[in-house]
Parts: C-alpha cells; structure tokens; sequence
C-alpha cells in the first residue's frame, strides 16, 4: 500500500519530499490525476524535486508512482470500505449526531469558500449564455438535474446532458457562446470530464461545481464553485451541493427580467394540464 510505503520512507526524506508525502496522503484523490508540474505548483516546488521524491520512495519514476497512488485512492474511497470503517464504529458511536455535525461543517465551510463576488460571478455566466448544458452522471447526475429544473424553469435554452447514447448528438450543437456547467465529486467521473475536454476545445464557457479546485473538472474548467462533502457515511454529502443550487436559482431568479414572465407561464401549463394534485 502507498501510505505504508511513503511512511515507512519518511524519516529518510530531505525536507521538500516530506512535503511532497504530505500533499500526496492528505490530497489523495486530486493528487492521483495532477502532473508532475501540476504537483510541483502545489507544493511550492520543482519538477526535478518530485521526480527525485518517486525515486526516493522507491519507484522507477512519477509515472509508476502515478499508478500506484490511484490504485490506492481506489481502494480508499471505495463504499465497501468505507462502510466496513464505519460498521466497525458503529455500537461505539452516534453516527447520526456525526452526520449532522459534519453536515453543519460543510455547509459553513461552503459559504465561506463561495463569497457573494464568487457567486454573483458565476450568475452573470448563467444569464449571458446562449445555451447551458448541465452534466452530471453517476450520483452527481442527481445535483445536475435539480440545477437544470429549476434554472429551466426561469431561463430558456437549458439541457440536461444524457449518457445514455445522445450525448455526442447533443454536444454537436454546443459553441463559443454556450456553458457547459458540470457536477461532479469522488469517485469522479471519467465521461464528466471527456465532455468538458470536448466543451472547451469547441468554446464553451465551463463552471465546475465540485469538491476542490483541484479536482479533474475542477482544472478544466473557467470557474469553480466549492462545495465541502465529507461524511460520516459510505457516500458523499451532498447538503452543500444542494444549497449551492438554491443560491444559483435564487440569484438567476431575481437578476433576470425574464424570469418572472416564465415561472408564471410554466404556472400556467401547469395548471392548464392538471399537473398537480389538489
């Protein structure tokens, strides 16, 4: 296991590779897709020290290190261990206080790695879009379509992007003056980010809702929004994800001219077509 081999390494490491080992155990899920050059940057080192560094713990060269690191991120974050973890916790311990406490952390975290400015920001993208396609696949796709409903229901021009064979259909009509907003958190999502490789490579605008910044989607994209997702349980928490979809909505809401005049045409189908219960 890497967090064993680098432990058992660390008293020989110079002062900079035990930077490195750090960055490496703490960061271990966004660190296993960063570049040679994109981890130097993080640590505030050269490339020549972290190729020395894979060396140093053993390994032919960064690329093998690479390998290595997610095949342990794999097995990290994996829902059967995680949730082995927590049943073993279990009698000793009240996970649904746990939930609520790291849910309340998240939230509060959350706010403050999104400031009005950062938020206001990413409306103004919203609102100058010509089109907005919202991906979002595996767990994340349930963020994505919440996004895409509500923001649909105040603005036109609003896709739910779909894996389920269109996919490549629809991003054929995707350019320079459209956004691709995308979700996406542990374990990430290989197609999320083949999308947005294709969306930039078109034109397209990308806002990342994701976990952090250095995320896959999160280094692709334009614009990040931040949302904390660490929990007591074998899935990813997604309070604050949620929450950052009810501060888009509200803000595109009130800035929009439009968007009055749309809600209250949807109201009108609606109750032309008897959609609802009474």
């Amino acid at each position: 296991m890497l967090a064993e081999r680098l432990q058992k390494s660390y008293p020989s490491f110079t002062k900079q590779q035990k930077k490195v080992a750090e960055f490496l155990i703490t960061q271990g899920p966004e660190a296993a897709f960063l570049s040679v050059a994109e981890i130097a940057h993080q640590v505030h080192t050269s490339q020549a020290s972290v190729v020395r560094f894979a060396r140093a713990a053993g390994f032919t060269g960064y690329p093998e290190m690479q390998r290595e690191l997610r095949n342990w991120v794999r097995q990290k974050i994996s829902p059967s261990r995680v949730l082995q973890n927590l049943m073993g916790r279990a009698p000793k311990d009240n996970v649904y206080r746990r939930i609520f406490q790291m849910d309340r952390q998240n939230l509060d975290e959350t706010e403050e790695a999104n400031p009005r400015e950062t938020l206001d920001r990413a409306i103004r993208e919203i609102l100058r879009a010509k089109r907005i396609g919202f991906i979002g696949f595996r767990t994340s796709q349930a963020i994505a379509y919440l996004l895409f409903f509500f923001l649909g229901r105040v603005r036109k021009n609003c896709e739910l992007m779909d894996d389920g064979g269109n996919l490549t259909h629809q991003l054929m009509n995707y350019g320079s003056k459209d956004l691709l907003l995308a979700v996406s958190f542990p374990r990430y999502s290989r197609l999320t980010l083949e999308t947005l490789k294709y969306g930039k490579k078109v034109g397209c605008k990308i806002i990342a809702i994701t976990d952090t910044p250095i995320s896959p989607i999160g280094q692709i994209a334009d614009f990040v929004l931040l949302a904390k997702r660490k929990s007591a349980t074998y899935f990813n928490s997604f309070t604050s994800a949620v929450t950052l979809v009810n501060c888009l909505v509200a803000g595109v809401s009130v800035k929009s001219k439009r968007s009055l005049k749309m809600l209250k045409a949807f109201d009108q189908v609606d109750n032309e077509w008897s959609y609802f219960m009474r």
